[in-house]
């Protein structure tokens, strides 16, 4: 009986293996055929947009008042409309065509388009090569001897053009061309989105701008006001009817109202330079808001907020979070594609002769055709690794969809209580206002009339500057509230005709070298 050598026994071993590998394998391919076939000639499976956590109604119903916030759909395209500021609609407008951030994202579109066109151009010959070339060899005459009669000279024209082709059997590249479909979608609502968020930026500039206008022109009223009492208090003390404490006591008064002005113009000077920022130029004076001062804007007493579910339709970074993640979905048939076997075709059509003059005669013709298939058979554990470690990347997309559906609306319900209670404390500090105003009106009369000293007439007064301020402060807070709310809301995206105009210029145009 004849023992094998151990060079046989080990060939012998490495067959087996790679039979027995290979008939698991084709188990495995029949399983999926049955599945592959119904399932559009794919592999992996096929997204669904899940569900997000989202609540039937906003906020507690006991505080919800129909005056004050309606649950009905409105279109908020232009919802800074409401305010009724042709100064803001105009910023706004200026801001969408000129802000540098909405031209970036512009860029960031046509490249993923650009991308997704490459993708789809893989379902034809992945690769086409042009080729010519000539050769020229030179024999040496030693080496002509050996074949008495063979030219010393050999010249070779050639040209030829190859192609190789995977077919998408198992819908790889198919797979590969919705993820950069999605992705596209994805990057049209982050423009969206940087739309929504520098509408609400530029509109909270704007009200804290005519926030400090006003608060300006109330501490140059009141400087007017603490002038006559600090002169009042000098004409006493002259007439020495008064100590010099009250003439002290005015004139501090007089420069803590007085040092509220640079504050103020300090914070509106920075606003206008984060706006021009905004509106893509160096930090400058804006005509419109550097020349007359202005008011807040008056704000309408009811928000109109939809239901919670418009949020998933209307929010454009909740829409861009759910198609990135059907883009990372896609990813795990895309992988999975690489369990089965890959067929390919390679070919080459050419020309071959030795004169040009002859390279195109139908008897240069030459050509080769190669189909072959590719088959991972041995790297089943990292590939299904790979599956799992996609799976896992859309696990995180998809939480990141459902935190970002959960912040839009606390987002929203954060807005719309801060709008409420800010009306509230709005009547409280009007009727604070009010009686400030009247006590300064006594106090003053009296200290004229020598009934009391300056001392009460200093914290009326005081208490007064704080009071209008406090108002003031206040209403910019509805204002501001207002703006949140529907910023949150996913207002002021939907483009007009203009503005549409101006965006697909924008996604198209060519990048031209310096």
């Amino acid at each position: 009986m004849a023992y094998p050598n151990s060079k046989s026994t080990t060939f012998l071993r490495v067959f087996w293996a790679f039979s027995l590998t290979m008939m698991v394998g084709c188990q495995a391919t029949r399983d999926v055929t049955r599945y592959w076939w119904n399932n559009g000639k794919m592999v992996g499976p096929n997204y669904s947009t899940p569900t997000a956590p989202i609540a039937a109604s906003y906020r507690n119903p006991k505080l919800m008042d129909a005056a004050t916030v309606d649950i009905s759909t409105e279109n908020l395209g232009s919802w800074w409309s409401i305010l009724n500021d042709p100064d803001l609609d105009m910023l706004i407008e200026q801001v969408k065509s000129q802000n540098l951030s909405l031209k970036a994202a512009c860029f960031r579109i046509k490249e993923a388009r650009h991308r997704r066109n490459i993708a789809a151009a893989n379902l034809f010959p992945q690769s086409q090569t042009a080729n010519a070339n000539y050769q020229h060899t030179q024999i040496s005459q030693e080496s002509a001897t050996a074949f008495p009669g063979g030219p010393l000279t050999i010249d070779d024209w050639s040209t030829s053009f190859d192609a190789a082709w995977e077919v998408d059997l198992w819908g790889r590249i198919r797979r590969s061309i919705t993820a950069n479909d999605a992705i596209v979608d994805s990057r049209i609502h982050d423009y969206n989105f940087a739309v929504v968020t520098l509408v609400g930026d530029v509109a909270s500039l704007y009200i804290q701008i005519r926030s400090l206008d006003e608060r300006i022109e109330l501490a140059r009223k009141n400087i007017k006001l603490q002038e006559g009492s600090l002169d009042i208090a000098e004409k006493r003390f002259k007439e020495g009817r008064t100590d010099k404490l009250d003439v002290v006591q005015a004139q501090s008064n007089l420069a803590s109202t007085k040092a509220l002005i640079p504050q103020f113009e300090l914070a509106r000077r920075q606003s206008l330079n984060a706006l021009a920022v905004l509106m893509g130029m160096p930090p400058s004076d804006i005509p419109f808001l550097s020349e007359l001062p202005g008011r807040i804007p008056e704000v309408p007493a009811q928000l109109v907020v939809g239901i919670p579910a418009d949020l998933l339709l209307r929010r454009p970074d909740i829409r861009a979070a759910e198609r990135s993640m059907a883009a990372q979905f896609e990813q795990i048939g895309i992988t999975e594609a690489d369990l089965y076997p890959t067929l390919a075709v390679n070919g080459t059509l050419g020309w071959q002769a030795a004169r040009v003059s002859d390279l195109f005669e139908s008897s240069s013709f030459t050509g080769t055709i190669a189909p072959g298939f590719r088959w991972n058979i041995l790297n089943y554990g990292r590939i299904k690794e790979a599956v799992c470690a996609e799976e896992a990347v859309y696990k995180q997309a998809q939480l990141d969809f459902e935190n970002s559906v959960l912040a839009a609306q606390r987002e929203v319900e954060d807005g719309i209580v801060a709008f409420i209670k800010s009306q509230e404390l709005l009547e409280f500090n009007r009727a604070t206002e009010e009686a400030n105003a009247e006590a300064v009106k006594l106090a003053v009369a009296s200290f004229k009339e020598g009934k009391t000293d300056f001392g009460r007439v200093f914290v009326v007064q005081t208490n007064l500057v704080a009071a209008q301020d406090q108002v003031v402060a206040t209403r910019t807070d509805i204002a501001l509230a207002l703006v949140a709310t529907y910023k949150a809301l996913g207002g002021g995206w939907q483009l007009t005709d203009s503005e549409v105009e101006i965006f697909e210029t924008q996604a198209s145009q060519t990048v031209v070298a310096p």
